[in-house]
């Protein structure tokens, strides 16, 4: 039995925390996490735009991206394990989706509309 996931997330220090089986997992954001993720064929951008554009990230690529934050921090998770508990288990699947999505908009914060375009930079100033 591995227990529930759950998600709890710090946006200031940009971490976020997994629980699997019995111990939680802090995962820490960072340049260099993301840099692993998408050298091992992960595509963060690709994510978040299907998100904005009021998709679900596919359902394979979610369970990649499970496994492999898993993976970054120690946990000897395999991708079949992984998703079964999103396919085959009701609560730890909606769990494992809030966690995908808290991740991926800890990546790719959202931008206040409203902000933009009223600064410019120097050089565009009169």
């Amino acid at each position: 039995y591995l227990g529930k996931w759950y998600l709890m997330a710090n946006f200031l220090s940009k971490s976020i925390t997994i629980k699997w089986g019995d111990s939680d997992h802090k995962i820490a954001v960072t340049n260099e996490l993301c840099n692993h993720l998408e050298s091992n064929g992960i595509n963060l951008f690709n994510m978040q735009l299907d998100l904005n554009s009021g998709q679900s990230p596919k359902l394979f690529l979610l369970g990649n991206l499970i496994t492999q934050l898993l993976r970054y921090v120690g946990v000897p998770a395999m991708q079949d394990e992984v998703m079964r508990k999103l396919t085959r288990e009701p609560a730890d699947s909606i769990a494992l989706y809030q966690f995908g999505i808290a991740f991926i908009s800890m990546v790719f914060p959202a931008v206040d509309e409203s902000e933009l375009g009223k600064s410019q930079p120097e050089t565009a100033q009169k």
